[in-house]
């Protein structure tokens, strides 16, 4: 069976809140999120439905905001979105930078094809104080077969009661972690194993981001080569793509280990 944006809310085993779940108009995302007509386009090509389902707060899960001047996090939304076509990397970064807290996004991949986790931290805008932008987007590798081992153990980790409870600041660095974690577990075929302090956290995090950056160059080089057809840069850009391979599956080894 395939996991759904539903399953992601069960299983934060959030304690029962009064407000009901409502539809977000596209229009309004895209008058929040969208910087060009092209963003407007993807917004609405890409999105069938965008809802909110729940805030996390300090009055409906009892955690406090914590007093970090220069990432407050006062909530957490939770949203979900049914996807008409494959979500980009852009639409979901729009979505994040559209609302001005963190927000943990389950969006249903078209063709009942899974769920597509994502969530982006936020920091200060430099030259305007008062607005928020996307530091990163972290997002999980898609979440298919809910019977799939290291689908069920992330899910599983997710639980409030689970996870630090100190500031919402903390708890959403803490989901952070545990979505790097399954997707380690999905790049070295390992166990979901969330780290076990912060320093371990950081150091995945760093390596997570260099085997980002290789798989990015290795897939670049290969196409490169396949589209190339003078014989000496084929095998010139063959030999560059073995390299860039060689060091992706370093830094897979590299993270199994951490």
């Amino acid at each position: 069976m395939m996991i759904t944006p539903a399953d992601i809310r069960d299983a934060l085993a959030l304690p029962p809140m009064n407000a009901p779940a409502r539809r977000l108009p596209k229009d309004v995302l895209a008058q929040h999120g969208a910087a060009s007509a092209a963003d407007r386009k993807l917004i609405e090509s890409t999105i069938e439905r965008l809802d909110w389902w729940a805030t996390l707060s300090p009055a409906t899960v009892g955690i406090a905001a914590g007093t970090d001047a220069e990432r407050p996090v006062p909530a957490i939304q939770l949203l979900a979105m049914i996807a008409r076509s494959e979500p980009t990397q852009r639409l979901l970064t729009m979505i994040h930078r559209a609302i001005p807290v963190p927000i943990i996004l389950a969006a249903a991949l078209p063709g009942n094809a899974g769920t597509r986790l994502s969530l982006g931290p936020l920091r200060r805008a430099e030259r305007i104080s008062d607005l928020m932008v996307v530091e990163r987007l972290v997002v999980a590798p898609d979440l298919t077969e809910a019977d799939d081992p290291a689908n069920s153990a992330f899910l599983a980790s997710l639980a409030l009661p689970s996870v630090p409870r100190t500031t919402l600041a903390a708890l959403y660095e803490a989901l952070i972690e545990k979505t790097e974690a399954l997707t380690t577990a999905r790049i070295t075929g390992a166990p979901f194993t969330p780290c076990p302090d912060a320093a371990s956290a950081a150091a995945r995090r760093e390596a997570l981001e260099r085997h980002a950056a290789a798989k990015g160059a290795w897939l670049t080089t290969r196409a490169a080569a396949r589209r190339e057809k003078r014989l000496a840069e084929q095998v010139a850009l063959g030999n560059e793509a073995r390299v860039l391979k060689n060091r992706l599956d370093l830094i897979a080894r590299e993270l199994g280990a951490i």
